[in-house]
């Protein structure tokens, strides 16, 4: 009856809610020294509401930002245009086509979800709402004797979450009810930075590589309580830092004949450096005075979610003013080897993205759809273990912009629905709905000089 939080430090690149272990024999030693102070009615209540420190993992998905500024406007079905910096990213093959130096820029990107957990209480809502404005991408390209070569550097996720809830909770009449409070202060981002090189083998062909540095920091302080009819009341307390560093390597092909273009390219992630800090404190009350209370502080290795990814993109540009793109991107499944600490195993998933440009006069109209799968199955509901929340998300592109002899200016809408299940009441061995919205909205420009 204790809503589960599962802090996630990864990505997408990604991270695991490492080590829960410790909290959860702590929760199973409180009960067993509660259980010789009142009764079983008391010790269930207090079972359903011990285990805490989980959130829903969003982090098993991989497409939460889309970078660029076409790459955007098509819905991420870039691979095989891939006509500017952002190439570097969704295939760097795609630089040896440009004529001339360019660069790109997301001057600022403001964005802000909504989660919903239903099936969670009788007669309200879990909610979780976040907000940020942050800059989403920035790119140059020019050229060095027969090579193309680029940099960028771009934003994959961000969190800025602030939120108090008060909640009066009965999911069993047989189990006392109580009121939970929660405040929940959680800020995170995960950003690249890396260069890119193409070269021309031929008139139709060509190849390129990028190498990236990414960094994903993460800091929560969570504070919650339940208070019981029976007059105890339970307080937890968690303050999560979390560091993620590492390089990926994005390897690309591009063929381009007549009106068609196929790109090929992969994301090949290494993790350096997986840091989790968590501090823990608990505290039982049967009135005034505390009767029980345990405080914990660890440094771990963070099971990050390192899952390779291969996409393949076709391109139609039968005129000037038109272009449609799709591109098909394939997740194999990846073991984890940190199961005993918080780690779990992704399954193979393929996601889509279809999207369409149109360029008539200075107008430039756009727009696509995609798909952004959770990479874990359906979790099991356990009082042992929480496995992370399966959210698969739909999301839905607009954006409408001028376009000069040199430059484009465009203006991008980003919707994501998503729904999914997740165990957030921990002990209560079941499963809870929840569905979760994002939206983004993105003004961005390139320029040809």
């Amino acid at each position: 009856m204790f809503f589960s939080r599962k802090s996630r430090g990864s990505p997408n690149i990604s991270r695991h809610f490492a080590d829960e272990t410790g909290m959860k024999s702590l929760t199973f030693d409180f009960c067993k020294v509660f259980h010789r102070a009142f009764s079983p009615m008391s010790i269930v209540t207090l079972s359903l509401g011990l285990i805490s420190t989980a959130g829903i993992a969003e982090t098993t998905n991989k497409r939460m930002i889309l970078p660029g500024t076409r790459a955007q406007a098509v819905a991420g079905a870039y691979t095989a245009i891939a006509d500017d910096a952002s190439a570097g990213w969704y295939n760097p093959a795609g630089l040896a086509f440009l004529n001339g130096p360019s660069a790109s820029l997301t001057a600022n990107n403001y964005s802000r979800s909504k989660r919903n957990v239903s099936g969670t209480t009788t007669d309200s809502i879990l909610a979780e709402n976040s907000a940020s404005l942050y800059p989403g991408f920035a790119g140059a390209v020019a050229t060095l004797g027969p090579a193309v070569i680029g940099w960028s550097y771009f934003t994959l996720e961000k969190q800025n979450t602030d939120e108090s809830q008060i909640i009066d909770v009965e999911s069993d009449t047989s189990v006392q009810p109580f009121r939970y409070y929660r405040s929940n202060l959680t800020t995170g981002n995960l950003i690249h930075i890396g260069a890119s090189v193409a070269l021309p083998l031929g008139p139709h062909l060509s190849i390129g590589v990028s190498e990236f540095y990414y960094r994903r920091e993460k800091q929560t302080a969570l504070k919650e309580r339940s208070l019981f009819s029976s007059g105890f009341f339970y307080d937890s307390f968690l303050r999560q830092s979390t560091k993620n560093e590492g390089t990926q390597t994005v390897p690309g092909l591009m063929l381009r004949v007549a009106s068609f273009s196929l790109g090929l390219s992969g994301k090949i992630p290494r993790a350096l450096t997986d840091k989790t800090e968590i501090e823990t404190t608990s505290v039982i009350y049967t009135g005034s005075t505390p009767e029980l209370g345990s405080q914990a502080a660890s440094s771990h290795r963070e099971d990050e979610l390192i899952v390779r990814t291969w996409s393949l993109g076709l391109a139609w540009n039968p005129a000037p003013w038109f272009i449609l793109s799709a591109d098909a991107d394939y997740y194999p499944a990846t073991a984890s080897p940190w199961l005993q600490a918080g780690g779990f195993d992704t399954k193979t998933v393929l996601d889509g993205s279809v999207g369409a440009e149109v360029h008539v006069d200075f107008l430039l109209l756009g727009g696509g759809a995609f798909t952004n799968s959770s990479l874990v199955r359906t979790p099991t509901a356990s009082l042992t273990t929480v496995d992370p929340a399966k959210i698969d998300y739909v999301g839905y592109t607009a954006s409408v912009g001028l376009a000069g002899k040199q430059s484009e200016t465009r203006i991008i809408l980003i919707r994501q629905q998503g729904k999914g299940r997740s165990q957030v009441i921990q002990s209560s061995l079941s499963l809870h709905n929840v569905s979760d919205t994002k939206e983004t909205v993105s003004l961005s420009s390139r320029f040809q000089f």
